[in-house]
């Protein structure tokens, strides 16, 4: 999990400053984010992210003026007999 850092903080041996961006475990990195330590840094990469299917853009419809509704005419029961 990449992360910044926005507080200093000690990881692997070294302190990491504000805008230091790191790498760690996803336990350990989704602590560090509740605590208010670091951010979570959002990658364009395609190839770690898992695949979304993209949503083609639908092109806008003009609006068409609205058609008074036509009663419905009863239907008659024919008797055959």
């Amino acid at each position: 999990m990449k992360l910044t850092a926005i507080k200093p903080i000690y990881h692997e041996g070294e302190v990491k400053t504000e805008g230091t961006t790191f790498e760690t475990v996803e336990q350990h990195g989704r602590e560090l984010i509740k605590k208010g330590y670091a951010v979570l840094v959002v990658e364009d990469n395609p190839a770690e992210q898992p695949e979304q299917p993209e949503q083609p853009e639908q092109p806008e419809q003009p609006e068409q003026p609205e058609q008074p509704e036509q009663p419905e005419q009863p239907k008659t029961k024919s008797k055959t007999k």
